[in-house]
């Protein structure tokens, strides 16, 4: 029996039972983390903004580490960029450890190439990251989804906060922004680089949520 952890993008678009009984199929146990990592993440963006004095940039998409470094806005001090690494990373690095799997293969789904790149470069013990879709591709089939009315993962992560919050998914509409950057606007910047979130992802193009669209650009103001 293999191993293998998968990720929200992708459990969000099938029926929990269904996706299990398909893994099973296939030779796979699926692995569940028990730390609540997406509330300690927020919980870290949220104690960044308040030490930050300049604009937090959201840093869960390795994709968007590459379009900052074409505007150089660190290097300009006007905005934060958190040592915070993706959700993702933080569970698999739970699973990678697990003393009762310590020799076993542990496999991790990713939504995308860039995701499965940056956790294979971490060379975690007897783990290994794939996308979703080549994944799949491996298997020669695919479980039966549901049809998610909205995006697995939606822009709206840090709406909770309470703080003043801008969102924005896609490259051309995240590029449109860096080019007018106005630092004080703001207190966390969310960016997603796939248009209307991660299901829209290299890793999953291709499957039955394709097609599904949400809001690519909204601010959210605090309350206060």
């Amino acid at each position: 029996m293999a191993y293998i952890w998968i990720n929200p993008v992708t459990a969000g678009m099938y029926e929990p039972e269904v996706l299990r009984s398909f893994l099973c199929k296939h030779g796979y146990s699926q692995l569940d983390t028990v730390t609540d990592w997406m509330k300690i993440v927020k919980e870290k963006y949220a104690s960044e903004v308040s030490r930050s004095v300049n604009p937090v940039m959201d840093m869960r998409c390795p994709k968007i580490k590459e379009l900052l470094d074409e505007y150089h806005l660190e290097k300009q001090h006007k905005i934060t960029i958190p040592d915070i690494a993706p959700i993702l990373i933080h569970c698999s690095e739970e699973v990678s450890k697990r003393e009762d799997l310590k020799n076993e293969k542990k496999i991790i789904t990713t939504p995308c190439q860039s995701l499965a790149d940056m956790g294979n470069a971490l060379n975690l013990d007897n783990t290994c990251f794939i996308p979703w879709n080549r994944f799949l591709q491996e298997l020669g089939e695919e479980p039966e989804g549901v049809l998610p009315k909205e995006s697995p993962i939606p822009l709206g992560f840090f709406e909770e906060l309470n703080l003043r919050t801008l969102s924005i998914s896609g490259e051309k509409n995240i590029r449109k922004y860096f080019e007018k950057f106005v630092p004080d606007e703001v207190q966390l910047i969310e960016l997603l680089y796939c248009e209307s979130g991660c299901h829209n992802g290299d890793g999953i193009r291709g499957c039955r949520c394709k097609g599904i669209q949400s809001a690519a650009c909204r601010m959210t103001t605090a309350n206060k």
